[in-house]
């Protein structure tokens, strides 16, 4: 659990003035560039994570501005010492690059795309020298280009920073013997490469395939497991192999890439580590290398890692570097809003607020016979509905559609979609029709891909006294992806996600302030939804509260599809009754102002405690039943 918001500038302070620092390392420094953001068009990386990680780290106090430092780009001469000058030159050709990326590029994308890798190029010579200046440990959010070789790039990586950060420290007569342990899910093949005549340099690289065997190489470790493993295959395999290079090289210098593509959630890889096998992966390199040498200088670099959790191992991780403990981040939440608020100026006040003061239309319901002022709608109302007559260019009266692609960029959504392949991101709103505006974004101008559906109203009834921001429906997907072989979509589920669920509300959540309502509001017709945004979304209704504490217990352990689905068929059933536990347009709410938070907090504090206590109680309130065959 976070704390809370109006507590956590003590805390920042605290961690700043008081001795922290238990854990393997007194110090730590960042390295980081907001040019990172930019991204490849194509490459499914999140462009935020590391900018994600770095809001982490300073909303939790356990770093400030000061500790942060921002790299240039790596300069030709640099570069030459790793790789051949017809290689270099043959960077020139967005053809090449676009070959070794694996996309098309724009020659003005190819080009963009060089100079990110030589900025992260950058960025690893300037954490090397910072580590071996303070012998601390430094992490660089970037980096990782481990496929590039000295004459060829491949698998995304143009320049292989870790090679020419090496290279730098040798001209620099550091002659001690240096350590790279490659965790990337995919072999360290290029790094490996270039160092193949070098004993003084060991590339210790365990992941799923062996890309390029180097025959008669002097110092390495290259060890694949296939496809599948997990936790305890992983740390076994560790366990046994690393201790044994680090005490026979006992290196004086230590590059770690913490690849996060090994998790179970990665959208490319093939491992399955939880969040939990991954802490402990990390923990065991840091623990085993200071267990032979010491506290030497020690460089963590990113490496591989696609979906929107990527951000969250090294989360974990760099606080367990000064603490000694793996502690939770913020949530998704509170980082993509933090992340915004600290990076760019605040967007102007909501100056006219009348317009947003209209009375809902109240309507007559023949089929159940009560009023009601809105709706919860689904996939096949929404395709019914059509436009309808233009009232107004402008959402809730106030955001015109520059204002709405203004936000989706600070937010990183265009981005997203831009790393998923889809170039020119354009945005559109459809009037009211009388069930509230939409906004559509499509992958490109001709708007073939649909990317998000929203649409929105206002909700003045839900919540006495409280004026709300309703989603009445969000659908995100890439439509041009595959779902991983074996995934069952969820209900409703056409395509894979686009993964920017959370900087969606994010970003409506400052829509909310800026038009000085007081807080988000849904209706979560499938269990999903209500089990993605709990985490930070309450329950007005302390019954919705009990009812998911109930289900939660009954399917832990169960995928989020599989749980989904027992709810939806009616097998997860009160052990006392025999019936099933329903779950049906239950009212989740982000609260943002002050007084709304307040009214919610206590309730949702105490079923946070029940839920942590759930675990305990035995037997459970609900079963799921089998699944009944045909």
């Amino acid at each position: 659990m976070s704390l809370p918001r109006a507590l956590r500038p003590l805390r920042r302070l605290a961690r700043r003035i008081l001795p922290t620092a238990t854990g393997p390392f007194r110090r730590l420094e960042v390295v980081h560039h907001t040019e990172y953001r930019l991204g490849i068009p194509g490459i499914p990386m999140d462009p935020l994570r590391g900018e994600r990680i770095l809001t982490a780290l300073l909303e939790e106090g356990w770093i400030g501005r000061r500790a942060i430092q921002r790299p240039r780009e790596a300069p030709v001469e640099h570069l030459r010492r790793v790789h051949t000058g017809p290689y270099l030159r043959s960077l020139d050709d967005p053809l090449e690059v676009s070959r070794i990326m694996g996309v098309q590029l724009t020659p003005e994308e190819a080009t963009a795309a060089l100079e990110l890798q030589r900025r992260m190029v950058g960025g690893t010579i300037l954490a090397t020298h910072m580590a071996l200046r303070s012998r601390e440990s430094v992490i660089h959010l970037g980096g990782g280009l481990h496929h590039a070789a000295p004459s060829r790039g491949t698998g995304f990586c143009l320049l292989n920073d870790v090679a020419v950060a090496i290279q730098r420290l040798r001209v620099r007569e550091f002659t001690a013997p240096i350590l790279v342990v490659d965790l990337d899910l995919h072999d360290g093949n290029g790094t490996r490469i270039a160092f193949a005549e070098d004993p003084g340099v060991h590339t210790y690289s365990l992941h799923n395939e062996t890309w390029d065997e180097v025959p008669g190489a002097q110092a390495d470790t290259c060890l694949a497991f296939g496809p599948g493993i997990d936790d305890e295959g992983y740390l076994d395999l560790l366990r046994e192999t690393l201790p044994p290079v680090v005490r026979d090289h006992r290196p004086e210098l230590v590059l770690y890439l913490a690849g996060a593509d090994v998790s179970a959630e990665d959208t490319l890889g093939d491992a399955a580590l939880t969040l939990d096998g991954m802490g402990a992966r990390d923990r065991f390199v840091v623990e085993t290398v200071q267990a032979a040498c010491g506290r030497i200088p020690f460089v963590t670099l990113l490496a591989g890692g696609y979906g929107a959790g990527a951000w969250k191992s090294m989360a974990r991780f760099a606080p367990w570097m000064l603490s000694g403990r793996m502690t939770d981040p913020p949530d998704d939440l509170t980082v993509a809003l933090e992340r915004v608020r600290r990076q760019e100026p605040r967007p102007r006040p909501f100056r006219d607020r009348r317009l947003l003061r209209r009375r809902p239309e109240v309507r007559e319901d023949p089929a159940v016979g009560k009023e009601m002022s809105g709706w919860s709608l689904g996939p096949e109302d929404l395709a019914a509905l059509g436009a309808g007559p233009a009232t107004s260019p402008l959402l809730l009266g106030r955001y015109s559609r520059r204002d709405l692609e203004e936000g989706l960029e600070r937010f990183g959504i265009l981005g997203q979609a831009r790393a998923r392949g889809y170039r020119e991101p354009t945005v559109e709103i459809l009037p009211s029709s009388g069930f509230g505006p939409t906004i559509r974004l499509f992958g490109e101008p001709e708007r073939t891909f649909l990317l998000m559906e929203l649409r929105l109203d206002l909700d003045r009834t839900s919540i006495p006294d409280a004026e709300l921001l309703k989603v009445e429906w969000l659908l995100l997907q890439d439509p041009r992806a595959s779902f991983h072989p074996g995934y069952r979509p969820l209900p409703g589920q056409a395509h894979p996600g686009l993964g920017s669920l959370v900087d969606v509300v994010a970003w409506l959540v400052t829509l909310c302030r800026d038009a000085e309502l007081d807080g988000l509001s849904f209706r979560s017709s499938h269990w999903h939804m209500a089990a993605l945004a709990r985490r930070r979304l309450r329950f007005p209704d302390p019954d919705d509260g009990r009812r998911f504490q109930v289900i939660q217990e009954a399917t832990r352990g169960m995928s989020l599809s599989a749980a989904t689905r027992a709810v939806d068929e009616a097998r997860v059933v009160d052990r006392r009754t025999g019936r099933p536990v329903p779950w049906a347009e239950v009212l989740m709410v982000v609260p943002v102002a002050a007084d709304l938070d307040e009214r919610l907090a206590a309730l949702g504090e105490g079923m946070e405690d029940q839920e942590n206590d759930s675990a305990a109680q035995s037997p459970s309130a609900a079963v799921v039943l089998p699944r009944r065959e045909g």
